[in-house]
């Protein structure tokens, strides 16, 4: 077999070449590094080729070029020509444009609806103004020789085809001459004041997003979403999962007080319905309807049946079995059920230690004074029905400590501070003087060192309590404490200066070289 002179791969010396503008020129690699610089100046399709920024109500050149309104008729009226091309150009000859949107307010086509990119080929109807995509009129038109708009039903010709956009050949941004580079840049946007700022998200954004866009990727029959948003949790939710405090709430009957810590951190749900119900008044003049000797008394029935009560959302919730919360000692208080998950108003306190209801109701609390007026309750008899025969009435329940109440105000707080710190950044509001100080004390360490701060006031040289002290007496370690005050050496007398005046002046040395004797050798 014969051999080829020609290699099979390309040399080192091929490739670096291949990217300077002079070097060879070689198969069809070169053509793709070019396809890669021509197009690497495109601009998304909704942008004002001037401003560089998303349009607003768009209008194009006969070339096809596009332009916010506003921003090309204060160019032409200034210089009467196209920006990049250099030809004359004036007001009447821009075409106003139609672009059609999708629910997202995504760029489309009308007639197929997809949606365009970089990618997509582009044209206008200069006559009625409204844009699509090449392949919409090349099938519907151009082969069907049907030279009607797609949209109004307007008759036009091949010439009226404006093309906006093209991959194949992609308008140049950079051939602009100095006159038109200063002029774009004097050109004052429309979008200016709708700079995209970056969104924060809520304070109960979740760490798991709604999931639409792989929905959407999977489906035919949801429209595409290319974006993954947050999903929200509810108020609540987000509360009772960062309450780390207890509660204190205390039961008023007619046989006296019983006080009641809540364990807000380990039951949120279920002291936040003990709570919210109490602050209603829903338990006032509510009897307790069940009392077994060694076992426990029931109560928070409105009817006074065992059958009746409603939680403070109007339906029941699901339990909160804790392990660490067990019924293991009188006064435990615990909610009354008929079954997993039927939680509603009813609740109990032990009179003795019971773990066989361990796992099967929630415990929310424990009585913390009052166990007297508990032995007193244990002490009533009851009928067969273990209905106690004197009615024992709670009053009223009062509640001291309310976890969930001190959280949404610390919420509210957040929210107000984050809107404050939002008309800081955006210049609605100035700081004020006390924000001003806080603002230079935050920016000082422990040391006196200042923190690089943009809005940090300027302040002259500190000085001490006596007036005459520098920067250094108030800055560095120990700024905080006293200047040491060093007396001044006090003037020589009259005496002192006649004595040091008769005294004889010692001779200076004269400066230079003298050979000495080996006296030091």
């Amino acid at each position: 077999m014969g051999r080829s002179s020609n290699k099979p791969f390309i040399s080192q010396g091929e490739w670096a070449n291949s990217y300077d503008n002079d070097g060879m020129q070689f198969g069809g690699k070169q053509m793709g590094v070019q396809g890669k610089k021509e197009t690497a100046e495109d601009l998304p399709v909704n942008c004002c080729m001037l401003s560089l920024k998303p349009f607003v109500t768009p209008v194009c050149t006969p070339d096809g070029y596009v332009f916010e309104t506003d921003n090309i008729k204060k160019y032409i009226a200034e210089h009467h020509k196209h920006p990049f091309s250099g030809k004359p150009l004036e007001a009447g000859d821009l075409v106003k444009l139609h672009y059609h949107k999708n629910a997202k307010g995504d760029l489309v086509d009308p007639i197929s609806f997809r949606q365009f990119s970089r990618h997509t080929k582009i044209v206008a109807n200069r006559k009625s103004g409204h844009v699509y995509s090449w392949a919409s009129v090349d099938e519907f038109n151009k082969k069907a020789n049907a030279w009607a708009d797609l949209v109004t039903g307007e008759p036009f010709s091949e010439d009226d085809i404006i093309v906006l956009q093209d991959p194949d050949a992609p308008k140049k941004l950079s051939k602009q001459t100095s006159e038109s580079s200063k002029a774009i840049q004097q050109v004052t946007l429309v979008s200016s004041d709708k700079t995209t700022s970056k969104e924060k998200k809520p304070y109960n954004a979740a760490s798991y997003t709604k999931g639409l866009a792989a929905a959407s990727f999977t489906s035919t029959a949801m429209e595409p979403v290319t974006a993954n948003e947050r999903q929200l949790v509810d108020d609540e939710e987000y509360m009772f999962g960062r309450i780390k405090d207890k509660g204190y709430a205390r039961i008023v009957t007619n046989l006296g007080e019983i006080n009641l810590e809540l364990h807000c951190d380990r039951a949120p749900r279920t002291c936040y319905n003990f709570i919210q119900l109490a602050k209603s008044g829903y338990y006032k003049g509510v009897k307790f309807h069940r009392s077994i000797r060694n076992f426990m008394i029931q109560g928070g029935d409105p009817t006074a049946t065992g059958r009746g009560g409603k939680s403070f959302w109007g339906k029941d919730f699901a339990d909160e079995i804790s392990k660490k919360l067990k019924h293991s000692e009188r006064g435990v208080l615990s909610m009354a059920n008929r079954g997993p998950g039927t939680n509603g108003s009813q609740f109990f306190i032990l009179y003795r230690a019971t773990g066989s209801l361990d796992g099967k109701h929630t415990v929310f609390g424990r009585v913390v004074g009052g166990l007297t007026v508990l032995d007193k309750m244990e002490a009533v008899p009851t009928d067969d029905s273990d209905r106690p025969t004197a009615d024992i009435v709670i009053k009223d329940v009062t509640v001291f400590v309310d976890p969930f109440a001190e959280f949404g105000k610390r919420i509210e707080r957040k929210i107000e501070h984050e809107k404050d710190q939002r008309d800081l950044e955006s210049g609605k509001r100035k700081r004020t003087a006390a924000e001003e100080m806080r603002e230079e004390d935050e920016t000082t360490t422990w040391l006196g060192t200042k923190l690089p701060s943009k809005q940090r006031p300027k302040t002259g040289p500190a000085k001490d309590s006596s007036g005459t002290g520098s920067a250094e007496s108030s800055m560095g370690v120990g700024k905080y404490m006293k200047a040491r005050q060093f007396e001044e050496p006090k003037k020589a007398s009259r005496a002192d200066k006649g004595d040091s005046q008769d005294r004889p002046s010692k001779k200076k040395k004269a400066v230079g070289y003298t050979f000495g004797d080996f006296a030091g050798w």
